[in-house]
């Protein structure tokens, strides 16, 4: 095995996160590693990456133990993790190149006069072994998030890479850009590469591992070669139970009235003469790759971008957003798809990041906010959206991805909207997670409330929508109802190739 880990146990404080975990990765093979969050998935991770050192139990490197000091040491042993947050180790103001040997000690393209023309060519190398054809002076800052994610792949791979972990690889990648990174996978697996492969989505686990290895509270829950394992049969070790109804979707949609009406609305170079409704307790999705022109949209409507033409009714009403307090103010809330970035504060309290957008109402017209009137909203919401959290008071960022989202659903129910628009609303969550934010969106539906979602995950999309419309090159380019939404129709209109 090119890397195992026998019997690890790690505990912070009196939390054990890991109780005797065994896992084997060899070279050439997928290993697919699921688990709800706060399973140990991070925290084995960690360990095998030389960030955190187990209190007992061992990690052997090609037969031989080893004890990892530092990420560094790992790195030495040919072992490479990129994370979910995988930005977070770029240079955005660098160069392609720059960026992929920021690490070297000089000895190869010079250490007092550096030969750029040898690194461009080296990056222009790696780059081609990898089937992607990206300009080695350009800016990674200006690069697209998939290339972005295709040179940190580049990096890894310039030390003598021997074990590769990814981590929700495909989060901000759509369809198409998964597609490309699966080949890159299957690419590594075939020059011996041992993966770990981190994701909640199933359908790509099942279409890419080898092996599936569920944790579950710590414990490895199941393990086995994927072809002799069934979707429901790795769902039941995620989350301890089946889940029968795995897409819960509630039939909400007003017959009458519209929540939200767009008329020939216009942003100069993202989207073109866009025209749609929503109705009261209507599911609206919105499909197209990414770059189609929907995400603009939505941050459009919320006030993030600039419209140069059209018009927005909300009941009834026009509307002007022109900033996002304005958008909240006529009754928009926007659910982003980036919580850690834009969405949630993670050093402020639980508390103060669900009533963050709705102080206006608990606040005195002498401008103090009424802490009692608050505190009971925030204990109300997080009860009724089922936010686990040991306090109001700790920190969001130490909740769990799923509580987390939770808790940015809180945050907009609490502005009491007529209209959610959602972007991801399930990116990074666990399969548990997902069944109980889609109850809440069933809950928010059932009050009237119309939600325009944008999701590049298509079961989600077919699934929890009464309507489907397709944006490609920044327009419009179908309306799907009834038995016409499905996966296929999508992708065919997204990418223009409906005959």
């Amino acid at each position: 095995m090119l890397l195992s880990v026998h019997g690890v146990r790690k505990a912070f404080a009196d939390n054990e996160v890991l109780k005797g975990v065994d896992l084997a990765i060899d070279g050439g093979e997928v290993v697919a590693l699921v688990g709800e969050n706060g399973a140990g998935k991070s925290t084995l991770t960690r360990v095998i990456s030389g960030v955190h050192r187990p209190d007992s139990g061992r990690v052997e490197v090609g037969g031989e133990a080893v004890t990892f000091r530092n990420p560094q040491d790992a790195m030495a042993r040919g072992i490479q993790v990129i994370y979910q947050e995988f930005r977070h180790n770029l240079f955005p103001h660098l160069s392609v190149a720059e960026n992929l040997f920021v690490k070297e000690d000089g000895r190869r393209f010079g250490r007092v006069l550096v030969s750029r023309k040898e690194m461009a060519q080296a990056a222009s190398a790696a780059m081609t072994d990898l089937g992607m054809d990206i300009d080695p002076h350009e800016r990674v800052g200006r690069l697209g998030v998939a290339e972005q994610q295709m040179v940190e792949i580049a990096k890894a791979m310039g030390h003598d890479l021997k074990v590769l972990v990814l981590d929700e690889p495909t989060a901000a990648l759509d369809d198409r850009e998964s597609e490309a990174l699966f080949t890159q996978v299957r690419r590594l697996r075939e020059d011996g590469v041992g993966v770990v492969y981190i994701s909640h989505r199933l359908d790509e686990v099942f279409a890419l591992a080898d092996r599936v290895v569920v944790l579950r509270d710590g414990v490895v829950a199941l393990s086995g070669r994927t072809e002799d394992l069934s979707r429901d049969q790795v769902v039941a070790a995620m989350v301890g139970r089946t889940v029968d109804d795995f897409y819960p979707k509630a039939a909400n949609a007003r017959p009458d009235g519209a929540a939200l009406e767009l008329d020939g609305l216009t942003c100069a170079g993202e989207f073109a003469d866009v025209s749609l409704t929503v109705r009261p307790g209507e599911v609206v999705g919105l499909g197209g790759v990414l770059g189609s022109g929907r995400g603009t949209l939505l941050r459009a409507l919320f006030g993030l971008e600039r419209l140069d033409a059209g018009t927005i009714r909300v009941n009834g009403e026009a509307v002007r957003p022109g900033s996002p307090a304005a958008a909240i103010r006529a009754g928009i809330a926007y659910l982003t798809p980036e919580r850690g970035t834009d969405g949630l504060c993670a050093q402020r309290s639980v508390a103060e990041n669900i009533s963050l957008a709705a102080l206006g109402a608990h606040t005195s017209r002498w401008g103090f906010v009424r802490r009692a009137s608050e505190r009971r909203a925030v204990r109300e919401t997080m009860t009724g959206l089922k936010v686990r959290a040991a306090s109001p008071d700790i920190a969001v960022g130490s909740l769990s991805g799923g509580n987390q989202q939770k808790a940015l659903f809180g945050k907009w129910v609490m502005t009491r909207p007529s209209v959610l628009l959602m972007e991801e609303p399930t990116r990074g969550v666990d399969v548990g997670a997902k069944t109980e934010i889609y109850r809440i969106i069933n809950e928010l539906t059932a009050d009237g409330v119309a939600v325009l979602m944008v999701s590049s995950d298509l079961p989600e999309l077919v699934a929890m929508s009464d309507r489907v419309l397709v944006m490609r090159a920044g327009r419009l380019a179908a309306e799907l109802t009834g038995e016409h939404i499905t996966q296929q129709a999508v992708l065919e209109h997204a990418l223009e190739v409906v005959s």
